[in-house]
């Protein structure tokens, strides 16, 4: 299922009016008619997104698109399910992961030199989207203190957008 902000829900993000928890602010941000329930997950801790939800649908903040797809069975432990129309993504498929994992790797090569040999390593040994979005964590601060803001800055979004 997916959600879109209503009218109120875009004026709540423009004017911060409602009072929001900055739990149902940060889901009502990252609401955007293409991210599935499930999608949606990934932003809160788990246990927490359907009382969020259900808030904003009671407040008139959000509202259905109505549109039900059934989830896929994930492609391997630690991925997402993807959607049936969804094309492969690193966190739904296993080989876009090898490559986005094999990506990283040479970034962090290329950039640090011999010094970011053990990093490489520790980005080979990532089996799941998850553990290496946790690896990267560290590598962004590591990198942080060796290259300019703006390469760490790039490094984390790109990275990081390709993991979700």
């Amino acid at each position: 299922m997916k959600y879109i902000k209503t009218d109120k829900g875009r004026a709540e993000i423009a004017e911060r009016r409602g009072g929001l928890s900055a739990l149902q602010r940060r889901v009502l941000i990252v609401v955007d008619g293409i991210k599935t329930v499930n999608d949606l997950g990934a932003f809160v801790r788990v246990g927490e997104l359907e009382a969020v939800l259900n808030y904003l649908l009671q407040e008139g903040l959000i509202e259905t698109t109505n549109h039900i797809a059934p989830l896929q069975q994930p492609a391997a432990p630690g991925f997402a399910a993807a959607e049936t129309t969804e094309p492969p993504r690193p966190a739904t498929s296993p080989e876009e992961f090898k490559k986005v994992r094999q990506e990283a790797s040479r970034f962090v090569s290329d950039s640090l030199g011999a010094s970011g040999e053990p990093i490489c390593a520790a980005i080979d040994r990532c089996n799941s989207p998850a553990e290496l979005r946790k690896l990267l964590r560290g590598v962004e601060i590591f990198i942080g203190q060796r290259l300019s803001p703006e390469t760490t800055q790039a490094f984390a979004r790109h990275f990081g957008s390709l993991l979700l």
